[in-house]
């Protein structure tokens, strides 16, 4: 089995505080280089309070997991 997995980087626009106005910057990448180069790059757009979730494309998602 390989290892494969996807990062996505979230940001918040310029002037923003609130989470729902999180926009996904990057998705589909498979390594973190070219994450941290778009984070920087869009620093530099004024986004700020980022956020990496690195998803395992080995394991089926179980959204039981998120309901309570």
């Amino acid at each position: 089995m390989a290892w494969n997995i996807e990062y996505v980087l979230y940001g918040l626009p310029k002037q923003s505080t609130e989470r729902y106005d999180e926009v996904i910057l990057l998705s589909d990448a498979s390594n973190f280089t070219r994450v941290e180069k778009v984070k920087e790059l869009a620093a530099k757009d004024g986004f700020h309070s980022f956020r990496i979730a690195a998803i395992d494309l080995n394991q089926k998602p179980d959204f039981a997991k998120g309901v309570k």
